[in-house]
């Protein structure tokens, strides 16, 4: 279920629990008064903590060593007993996450990330819906293309370049465009 900000701030009462989800600052969340409304926060996140943290939270899990939050919450479900159902929308979503963040399994994999894979696998995740989830249309294609090729290497090792506005979803396009830009050498 999917719900606004003003909506969320309706429904918040004494026995709200609000998981905020890959991300441990306050300033990075979607709203920031629901932190500041809600009486029990829990923060499961991989990115190493800076000065600015959500200070309320009754539960601060974050292992900076973990590939990615889908993992840790993989991890989380599989220790709270056996009898746990993930519906395989669940399991794709989540096995999604481990496979963005990774790299397709290349950058920060362990046995937990493997571990996490096969328990979300047996509950379900299908890898060739979750590569059609990372599927692109044409038009988001070329501008990804173009920031790739427009790319221009100042200093040794650091590329820049400038992902068009013009597509839908110009920061998910950047996004792949600079994953892109990491799988040239140098």
């Amino acid at each position: 279920m999917f719900i606004g900000i003003n909506e969320a701030i309706e429904r918040v009462d004494e026995n709200t629990v609000v998981v905020v989800v890959d991300v441990n600052r306050p300033s990075y969340t979607e709203c920031e008064d629901l932190l500041r409304i809600a009486k029990t926060i829990v923060v499961i996140d991989h990115h190493r903590q800076s000065s600015e943290v959500i200070d309320n939270a009754v539960l601060s899990y974050v292992e900076p060593y973990a590939s990615s939050a889908s993992e840790m919450v993989a991890e989380i479900l599989q220790y709270i007993g056996d009898n746990i159902k993930v519906k395989p929308i669940e399991a794709d979503a989540l096995y999604a996450g481990i496979v963005i963040d990774t790299q397709n399994f290349v950058n920060k994999t362990g046995v937990r990330t493997f571990e996490a894979a096969a328990f979300l696998r047996r509950h379900g995740a299908d890898s060739v819906r979750v590569r059609l989830l990372f599927q692109y249309d044409m038009a988001a294609y070329q501008a990804k293309a173009s920031a790739v090729k427009d790319a221009k290497m100042i200093y040794k090792n650091i590329a820049f370049t400038v992902c068009p506005s013009d597509v839908e979803n110009s920061i998910l396009t950047a996004a792949m465009a600079a994953d892109d830009l990491l799988n040239i050498t140098g």
